[in-house]
């Protein structure tokens, strides 16, 4: 069997995910945000936690305990395809950033040198282990080039495709999480 392209598991991956009912994608995302809360209270130290597009795993509501609880917490800001990071706080205000996103303002930091523990990462659809496929910038895939971490992904379990060809420069995760629960990348098969 053939390699599948990147594109076409997007479109596969879009599809599962049409088939979830609004309930199940909120039970979903209330199962996830109970796995990301727990990776990273397991870990300890910072985390990178991004603030979800309406088709990504909302995990705003591991963002909100973590925060209370004082973790120390960044989420990224698009500038011209590139990631920045801004710490964030209970007081932090938000804006309409680039592709739509909602960013934190604030300081802009370039993610070298910021000390980052736990990146948790959206995802338009996985593959077996640990392969990446996001909206086709590449800017996970920089980021992590500069900024070592743990590397999480966060998806709807839906959203798994076997068989993506992907490139040299596509940088895997370490961890899966869905509403299945925590997954090493080398356990997906």
């Amino acid at each position: 069997m053939g390699k599948i392209s990147k594109e076409k598991a997007r479109k596969i991956a879009k599809a599962a995910q049409a088939e979830m009912s609004l309930e199940e994608r909120r039970e979903a995302d209330g199962r996830i945000c109970e796995y990301v809360y727990a990776l990273q209270k397991s870990l300890g130290g910072s985390v990178c936690i991004y603030n979800p597009l309406p088709d990504e795993a909302d995990v705003g509501g591991a963002t909100k305990r973590l925060l209370r609880e004082g973790a120390e917490i960044y989420m990224p800001v698009m500038r011209g395809g590139d990631i920045r990071l801004v710490k964030v706080g209970g007081s932090t205000k938000f804006c309409k950033g680039d592709y739509g996103i909602s960013e934190p303002e604030g300081e802009e930091l370039d993610p070298a040198g910021v000390k980052i523990d736990l990146c948790i990462t959206p995802l338009t659809a996985f593959t077996s282990g640990g392969g990446r496929v996001g909206r086709g910038k590449g800017c996970y895939d920089r980021f992590f080039a500069v900024c070592p971490c743990i590397k999480a992904g966060a998806a709807y379990a839906c959203r798994y495709v076997e068989g993506v060809e992907l490139q040299p420069h596509d940088v895997p995760v370490d961890i899966m999480i869905t509403e299945e629960g925590i997954v090493r990348a080398e356990d997906l098969k």
